[in-house]
C-alpha cells in the first residue's frame, strides 16, 4: 500500500510500473489488453476517430504514438461522425460514461469515460472518480507499445483528461491523485511547487500575480521550509475569495505542479497553452496541431 495525505493507494500484486496495473484501470485492463492484441495482429489500417476538441486530441495522441512506435498503419480523423465499417478506435465525448466497448470483425473499440474506484480511506471506504477517455487511451497505448519512445514520452499526459474534468472543480478527484501517484512511483513525472517550475504559465489564472511569482521564485532557494510555505500561501491567497478554482484544484496549481522529463512548463500550463489553439484556428485544425506537437516533442511550447 502507498499512503498519500491520509489516503491509501492500492497496488495490484505482481503488476508494477504500468498504467494497466494501476488500481483505477483494474476493471478494464483485460479489455484494453485484448484490444491491443487485436491491433498488433491485424495489418489493416486503423481509423482513429475523435471529436475536434482538446480532449479528443489528448486521447488520440498517445494511441497514434504507439502505432507509430510499432510501425502499424492508421488514419486520423477529427470529426463528429459515427465510425464506418472498417477497423476503428472511436474516442467518445467527455459527457459519455459508457466505458470502453470492444467488438470484432471488423475491429472496433470505443473509448469513453467511466466512474471507478480511486483511493480508499484508512477504514477502507472507497473514493470514486472519473476514469477519462484520455487515461484509457494512454493505457491502451502502453499495451500496444510498452517501451516505444514516443509512447513513453507522452506518458506524463495520462492525467491531462482528469485535469480538464470538472471533478477537480467540485470535489477531490481520487482517480487524478491515484494516477498521478502511480506516475510519480514509476519516474514518469515529478511533482513540485509552482515557484520551482522553470517557465510557469499562469496566464489562465489571472488571480496569480506573475510579478509576485517571479519574486518568490527568485528567492525560493534561500527560503527554509516555513518561509516557502508562507510565501506560497501568500501568493495563492487571492484565489481563496473566488468560487473558481476550487480548493482541490488550487492545491494542484500551487503545490503539486506536474513536470515530465525535460519539461520547462508544468502540465497545467501546457494544457492552457494547448487550449489557446481553439481561439485562433477552426476546431479540426487546432486538434491536429496539438496532436502533432505532442507526437513531435511530447510538449506544448508556450507561444
Amino acid at each position: 500500500m502507498i499512503r498519500r495525505r491520509g489516503f491509501v493507494l492500492p497496488v495490484r500484486s505482481g503488476v508494477v510500473h504500468t498504467l494497466l496495473g494501476a488500481e483505477p484501470l483494474s476493471g478494464i485492463a483485460d479489455q484494453l489488453s485484448a484490444a491491443a492484441d487485436s491491433i498488433r495482429r491485424d495489418s489493416s489500417p486503423i481509423l482513429l476517430l475523435a471529436a475536434p476538441s482538446l480532449q479528443g486530441a489528448l486521447a488520440v495522441a498517445p494511441i497514434e504514438a504507439a502505432l507509430l512506435d510499432s510501425g502499424l498503419p492508421y488514419r486520423r480523423r477529427f470529426r463528429l461522425e459515427s465510425p464506418s465499417d472498417s477497423p476503428c478506435i472511436h474516442i467518445l465525448g467527455p459527457g459519455d460514461y459508457s466505458g470502453p466497448k470492444l467488438s470484432s470483425d471488423p475491429f472496433k473499440l470505443s473509448i469513453s469515460g467511466t466512474v471507478v474506484d480511486g483511493l480508499s480511506g484508512h477504514q477502507g471506504d472507497l473514493r470514486k472518480g472519473p476514469l477519462t477517455a484520455v487515461a484509457q487511451a494512454h493505457a491502451l497505448a502502453e499495451a500496444i507499445s510498452p517501451q516505444g519512445p514516443r509512447t513513453r514520452r507522452l506518458r506524463p499526459w495520462a492525467i491531462s483528461g482528469n485535469w480538464l474534468h470538472s471533478a477537480l472543480d467540485t470535489t477531490y478527484d481520487p482517480v487524478f491523485t491515484a494516477l498521478r501517484d502511480a506516475l510519480v512511483e514509476d519516474g514518469s513525472i515529478r511533482v513540485i511547487p509552482l515557484p520551482e517550475v522553470p517557465l510557469p504559465n499562469v496566464s489562465h489564472n489571472d488571480w496569480i500575480d506573475s510579478e509576485a511569482l517571479a519574486a518568490v521564485s527568485s528567492r525560493w532557494s534561500d527560503l527554509d521550509m516555513e518561509g516557502r510555505a508562507r510565501a506560497l500561501s501568500h501568493l495563492m491567497r487571492p484565489g481563496l475569495s473566488r468560487s473558481i478554482p476550487s480548493t482541490a484544484r488550487m492545491e494542484e496549481i500551487g503545490w503539486h505542479c506536474v513536470m515530465g522529463p525535460g519539461w520547462s512548463t508544468d502540465l497545467a500550463g501546457q494544457i492552457a497553452a494547448a487550449a489557446a489553439f481553439w481561439k485562433s484556428d477552426i476546431a479540426a485544425v487546432a486538434a491536429a496541431k496539438v496532436t502533432d506537437l505532442l507526437l513531435r516533442g511530447g510538449v506544448i511550447p508556450l507561444s
